[in-house]
């Protein structure tokens, strides 16, 4: 009877760790989920190991309703007597969905879970939109609808048109397609049940567009203007990335 009971916690311990080890990597052979928080957002995802060194996982990211505010300067291209426009209060809303596909690889294997990341995020082409309103502006095309048209404002290096109830509206748009490269310390399936993941990286945008009534518009002016979303519009290329993540094995 003791014999027996020997060979049934041989048999236990065989089953309960030969196919773990067998079966640790492979596409789907386990799975993890993970949520985190950084510069894209609320981000959620899957990810599942393919080797000792490889990862791949997708995921979305949620950008709440970021504002940026800046006063802009009211111009008229065609003299209007007895008028003395103001600056424009404009307010710009970054609130934007992401999906992204990645390759996480490790140098190190199962010894050192540093890891260099590799893949692309998608989603709309919207990065943001713009809006201000004039009193002034809306008061004086009431008063003289022959003027329409002809007053604007300017945002970085492009030229905005008020429209006839003294709103100027736009969106800022970039690729739809971004490539991303970063690097990072975790596993995305951790060993035990609960891990944790540290990554920075980067995601090529290309120059922003602006938009308004669904056209492009070029950039005509000369002088920029150094407001908050200006900067943003003219520097903002290469989207930072830096996100802090709770890693979970469900299988």
């Amino acid at each position: 009877m003791c014999r027996m009971k020997k060979w049934i916690v041989c048999l236990v311990v065989a089953c309960g760790f030969a196919p773990a080890s067998a079966q640790e990597y492979g596409l789907f052979n386990h799975v993890g989920i993970n949520a985190g928080v950084g510069s894209e957002g609320i981000s959620v995802g899957l990810a599942t190991p393919i080797t000792e060194y490889l990862e791949l996982s997708a995921g979305v990211n949620i950008m709440p309703g970021i504002k940026i505010k800046d006063d802009e300067s009211i111009n008229v291209s065609t003299p209007i007597p007895g008028y003395s426009l103001k600056t424009l209060k404009i307010e710009g809303n970054l609130a934007r969905t992401t999906f992204d596909v990645k390759l996480s690889v490790y140098p190190g294997g199962d010894s050192f879970p540093m890891y260099l990341v590799g893949g692309f995020s998608f989603g709309g082409e919207k990065l943001g939109k713009l809006e201000g309103f004039s009193p002034e502006v809306a008061q004086l095309y009431q008063e003289f609808p022959q003027y329409a048209g002809v007053i604007s404002t300017h945002l970085d290096e492009y030229e905005l048109r008020f429209d006839r109830q003294g709103y100027v509206k736009g969106d800022v748009r970039v690729k739809k397609f971004r490539p991303y490269v970063g690097f990072g310390f975790g596993r995305q399936i951790p060993k035990n049940r609960i891990g944790f993941r540290f990554e920075l990286g980067c995601q090529f945008m290309g120059k922003m567009k602006i938009y308004q009534d669904d056209q492009e518009i070029s950039a005509t002016l000369k002088d920029k203007s150094d407001g908050d979303f200006s900067k943003v519009i003219d520097k903002l290329k290469v989207y930072p990335v830096l996100r802090l993540t709770l890693t979970g094995r469900i299988l």
